[in-house]
């Protein structure tokens, strides 16, 4: 499997086509094209993901950049159990926390999302996040990503 990636304009099709696979109607929303290609012009946005030989295998969205809390919008995979989302988070938080200013990373899950809810625990995230998030959010500081047993055993 490749390393992260960021996305164009030209993965469009393969985000889509993930975004909508039978599951994930109840987590997260799908897009238009027209939403995702104003999504990815957009300078408080980017798009990542991870190739293999069959095409996008996951991909994540990261919105306000510009931001000291980035927020992790969406990730989804092409095969859910894999081994691919699990990577995929681990090399987005790398990236986001080794290449940025971002003090934090925080995301919405729904409460009945409970593979999501433990993944991301498992990754660090606790409960919180921005105020917009209604009680549904978890989030990850700098300092708690810096202190991962994973990071520091690297």
């Amino acid at each position: 499997m490749a390393d992260l990636v960021s996305l164009s304009e030209e993965d469009l099709a393969e985000v889509m086509r993930i975004e909508r696979l039978p599951g994930y109607d109840a987590f997260i929303h799908s897009w238009t094209a027209e939403v995702h290609a104003a999504e990815m012009a957009s300078p408080d946005a980017r798009y990542f993901g991870r190739r293999s030989a069959d095409g996008l295998a996951g991909f994540a969205i990261l919105q306000k950049l510009r931001e000291p809390i980035v927020r992790l919008r969406r990730i989804a995979v092409d095969s859910p159990g894999a081994g691919v989302g699990t990577p995929l988070l681990r090399d987005l938080v790398d990236r986001l926390f080794e290449t940025s200013n971002a003090q934090a990373l925080d995301l919405h899950v729904r409460p009945d999302n409970h593979r999501a809810r433990h993944v991301y625990g498992r990754e660090g995230f606790i409960e919180g996040g921005g105020e917009d998030l209604l009680d549904e959010g978890m989030i990850l500081t700098r300092p708690a990503w810096a202190a991962l047993s994973r990071r520091i055993s690297a």
